[in-house]
Formats: C-alpha cells, sequence, structure tokens
C-alpha cells in the first residue's frame, strides 16, 4: 500500500529524497497513521452557508448570528481580537450552541495568549460539530504552546482521522520533534507529508528547516522556491527564507523577505516571536545593503 501512496510523487520525490525515503515500518506510531490517511476522506463541511478563510469562519444569509459573526470574524481579519472577542461573547448569549461563535471565540482567546479560556471554547466548537476536523488542530496548537506534546499529538491524529486531507497535523507533529531537536523524527513526518501531496506548502516548509538548522542553505532555499504562497501557508516561511539569503549574503532577498514577514503581524508567528527582533533584522540587513 505505502508503494502505491509514494507513486503518486513521481521524479520529484526522488529529486527532493535522492537516497530514499523514511522506513515506515521502523515507526510503528507513523505507520498507524498513515493507515487512516489512507481510508475514504469524509470532506465534511461544518454548514453550507459556512466557509473559512484565513482560518476564520464567515457565514452568508441574514440570520442574526451569521451577522454578528461575520462582524467579529471582519475584525479578526483586521486584527482586532480583543473587539472580535466582545461581539462573539454578548452573542453567544442569545445562541450558545452556534457552532462558528465559539469557534472563532477560540481563536481570539488564542491571539490574546488566553490559552486555557481558548481551549474551553474550541472544546465546546468541537462537542456542536466534531466532523470539523480545523477545530482539533487549533486545539493540538495550543496543547502545543502549553508543552503538552501529548495531548498535541492526540489531536492531530484526531484531525487525520475526521478527515484525511488535514495533512497539516502531520506537519504539526513533525514541528513537536523539530522543536525538540529530534531533526530526524521531523523528518519523517515532513517527508510522509509531503510523499502524499508533493505540492504542500508546510510539508515543503518543514524539509526546509531541516536544511536550515543543518545549515544547508542553498538546498534550504531550492525547497522554499518551490512552495506556493497564493494560498494558506506558514508565515514563517519568510523568516527561514530571509535568514537563508542572509547567510549567503544575499542581502535584498532577506530584506524584502523580512519585510513580507511584518506584513503579516497578526499571524500566529508573532505569539511566539518578537516583532521587534525581526524589526532588528530588517535593520541589519538594510544596513549591510548600503555599505
Amino acid at each position: 500500500m505505502m508503494k502505491v501512496l509514494l507513486s503518486f510523487t513521481g521524479i520529484l520525490i526522488f529529486l527532493l529524497f535522492p537516497n530514499g525515503l523514511f522506513s515506515i515500518e521502523s515507526d510503528p506510531y507513523l505507520k498507524d497513521l498513515l493507515k487512516k490517511i489512507e481510508k475514504p476522506p469524509l470532506d465534511i463541511q461544518p454548514r453550507e452557508n459556512l466557509y473559512v478563510r484565513n482560518e476564520i469562519i464567515f457565514g452568508t444569509g441574514h440570520s442574526k448570528a451569521i451577522q454578528e459573526n461575520n462582524r467579529a470574524a471582519q475584525l479578526m481579519e483586521k486584527g482586532d481580537y480583543t473587539s472580535a472577542e466582545k461581539i462573539l461573547r454578548s452573542a453567544l448569549s442569545h445562541a450558545p450552541l452556534f457552532f462558528p461563535f465559539h469557534y472563532n471565540l477560540g481563536l481570539c482567546f488564542i491571539h490574546l495568549n488566553e490559552l486555557q479560556r481558548a481551549l474551553i471554547h474550541l472544546n465546546k466548537a468541537k462537542n456542536i460539530f466534531p466532523e470539523y476536523a480545523k477545530t482539533y488542530l487549533q486545539i493540538g496548537y495550543i496543547y502545543q504552546r502549553l508543552g503538552n506534546e501529548s495531548n498535541a499529538i492526540d489531536s492531530y491524529r484526531k484531525a487525520i482521522e475526521t478527515n484525511r486531507k488535514e495533512l497539516t497535523a502531520l506537519v504539526r507533529i513533525g514541528d513537536i520533534y523539530f522543536n525538540r531537536r529530534q531533526y530526524e523524527m521531523a523528518k519523517k513526518y515532513y517527508e510522509a507529508a509531503v510523499s502524499i501531496d508533493h505540492t504542500l506548502p508546510n510539508g515543503l516548509l518543514g524539509l526546509a528547516k531541516i536544511h536550515f538548522i543543518r545549515e544547508k542553505y542553498y538546498k534550504a532555499l531550492i525547497l522554499l522556491k518551490t512552495i506556493d504562497t497564493t494560498g494558506e501557508y506558514d508565515k514563517s516561511l519568510h523568516y527561514y527564507y530571509a535568514e537563508c539569503s542572509f547567510n549567503l549574503q544575499d542581502y535584498h532577498t532577506a530584506y524584502e523577505q523580512y519585510s513580507m514577514l511584518l506584513k503579516h503581524r497578526n499571524d500566529k508567528f508573532f505569539l511566539t516571536h518578537s516583532i521587534v527582533l525581526i524589526k532588528h533584522k530588517l535593520d541589519l540587513t538594510k544596513r549591510f545593503i548600503d555599505r
């Protein structure tokens, strides 16, 4: 079955991994996870009148609940999570079982760094509509931030069980190992994701991060340049792109990438990274350009 799975990637996988892919036989946990991905997808969306943009749930229609949700969602897109949180909390008193209120409120609290409150609302969202896989991704992210990696991995596994297309869950497990500096284990999960979808932005980013940490900057850049950024992707891509370029003394590209990263100040990247530090790196790069 694995041979069939890998056949989707063809020549590109060979070019990325000429020495062969990982062996899942030596990792029963990953083997079990990939079996779940092979099951037919559920592909269940929360409701026909709901849609997702930038992780935020919007709705169509003219009901009061939809209008209140969209008003909050628009504020969330602008980065005003405090105002959005107030709207959603007030709206919940009139519709306590409306799934988007709890899900979006959970996102607000994530960005406000109130992780325990975020967890409460995302768990409620999960209980109201358990078929929506991205809720498990958000819950996993919270556990990851809280340092509860076991629960984080369980949530990511649940995301895959719910919808096999949520390959981000494989990448997130890879990120856990990456943050532990267990780079070979991280690589296995990134490769597993890319073997299923060879264009997966965050899977390719994960492999680029492995090259970066090993100071193989050219190899990292080759992968980073192949990533499609027209859709949703992890904005840390710009950080690694800039860092690789800086180390290779391509200061103009580094400056462009640091600038691009700073355009996404509402992204989760800046919940764990300092805007001041990125600004400092931008200024330092500018000084190298102006020498």
